[in-house]
């Protein structure tokens, strides 16, 4: 017998319960409305049921809103990283973790390519990006370190990285273009990127 836990939102007088997950998503939802230049953080925390204040403990500001858990995703990459085996080709390895780093619902395409879309092209979260994508970047820098005894910013491995975040910037890019395409088209645009990889 499966059950389920009560939905608090729903009981009168008694707030939705605040997420980093809710908040973003409710953030994503005014961007795509209303751009993400002419929405402010008291109309996120607003639209969150939240106090601004409230707001900022989940995140310090619009732009990391716009990113939502990219932390705990890196996270995850690590650890999918460390499960290759170390008999994996290291080329078909970071193509791997690639993939699987950008899998997603097939029901949540549409909000990840609006996501992508403002990660790409809004001047604001392109400068946040680069701390965002210094993380991505180490990430794979130690594995690659790993693999070849060296240090993380030895010229192989942080290439390689570099390399990495550049073919998944640019498969992204080429996606977003696609209006059609589904999650599938990523992964192909992901793996044939990797083919430039040593």
């Amino acid at each position: 017998m499966v059950t389920t836990e009560p939905d608090d939102s729903r009981i009168p007088g008694r707030r939705p319960s605040t997420t980093r997950a809710s908040i973003v998503t409710v953030a994503l939802d005014l961007f795509e409305r209303q751009g993400y230049e002419s929405t402010s953080v008291d109309q996120i925390a607003e639209a969150a049921h939240i106090s601004r204040r409230t707001l900022f403990r989940y995140f310090p500001g619009k732009a990391a809103i716009a990113w939502g858990e990219f932390d705990v995703q890196i996270d995850g990459m690590r650890r999918e990283l460390n499960e290759i085996p170390a008999t994996t080709p290291l080329r078909d390895a970071l193509a791997d973790s690639l993939v699987a780093f950008n899998t997603f619902p097939d029901s949540e395409t549409q909000v990840h390519r609006l996501r992508m879309g403002l990660l790409l092209g809004v001047d604001e979260l392109q400068a946040h990006s680069t701390l965002m994508y210094a993380d991505w970047r180490r990430a794979v820098a130690e594995f690659v370190a790993a693999r070849r005894g060296e240090a993380v910013h030895d010229l192989i491995p942080a290439a390689t990285a570099y390399a990495a975040l550049g073919i998944a910037i640019s498969a992204y890019r080429r996606w977003v273009s696609e209006p059609h395409a589904d999650q599938a088209r990523l992964h192909e645009l992901l793996r044939q990127g990797t083919c430039i990889l040593a």
